[in-house]
């Protein structure tokens, strides 16, 4: 009831016009509903399994996702209820907030044990990929670290093993959409569900380090055209 009641007083609250500039700590203040399941600066909160930090993530990245929430690309009540009445300027400063703190190092348990060769499939397809399936590794687009690339994609290391197989699986069932084209929606597609759990698995189980940042945006194409990941514009806080 508390965290409801708080994200009821923020939906209402927060008209984007209205607001003057905002330092780091009235941001925090203002977006205290976000701290009960991604940190106060989004670096991710202890046992969270299903919540991902925020920190350090591309600014594009995390305005598409509000954005998502808002517009019916994703689905979870309580983030399409907090969104529903934020506009994209607001989004954009929220967005930029959280990509500018800190990276942070994982917070929550640990992966399952995984065996030799599961580990060895899983780390075939998120650094080879399988050109028979035309599948691209993982790495080419989210970085040899997987940290992210600028400007809209995200970092998947020590990502929490239940989120990444609950992201995944929604673009496998088609409860998860991203701006047209859906790059991650074809990926999934060539995948299968023991796939899908090993790399999660695999993913979880990567240490990024502390001050680990997403590379720049690439120079060259990536391998599929990914509608929210190359076209963010920061200056505009849209995806143009």
């Amino acid at each position: 009831m508390r965290l409801f009641a708080l994200l009821a007083l923020m939906a209402f609250a927060l008209p984007a016009g209205a607001l003057p500039d905002l330092d780091d700590e009235a941001m925090a203040e203002r977006l205290a509903a976000c701290a009960a399941c991604h940190g106060p600066r989004g670096e991710g909160a202890p046992g969270s399994e299903y919540y991902p930090h925020l920190a350090g993530k591309p600014a594009g990245y995390l305005f598409a996702q509000m954005q998502g929430f808002r517009d019916g690309r994703r689905h979870y009540p309580q983030m399409v209820y907090l969104m529903r009445n934020w506009d994209d300027a607001w989004l954009a400063r929220i967005a930029s907030f959280f990509a500018a703190q800190p990276g942070v190092v994982p917070r929550h348990a640990p992966p399952p044990a995984q065996s030799a060769a599961d580990r060895s499939r899983a780390e075939n397809l998120v650094h080879e990929g399988d050109r028979g399936r035309e599948l691209p590794a993982c790495a080419s687009c989210h970085g040899p670290q997987l940290q992210g690339r600028e400007p809209g994609v995200p970092a998947l290391a020590g990502l929490p093993t239940d989120y990444l197989i609950a992201q995944l699986g929604g673009w496998m069932t088609g409860a998860r959409h991203s701006i047209e084209p859906d790059c991650m929606a074809r990926v999934v597609a060539r995948l299968d569900p023991a796939e899908v759990r090993r790399i999660a698995t695999y993913l979880a189980g990567l240490v990024p380090e502390p001050d680990s940042r997403p590379l720049e945006a690439s120079a060259e194409p990536l391998p599929l055209d990914c509608g929210g990941a190359t076209r963010f514009d920061p200056a505009r806080g849209v995806a143009p």
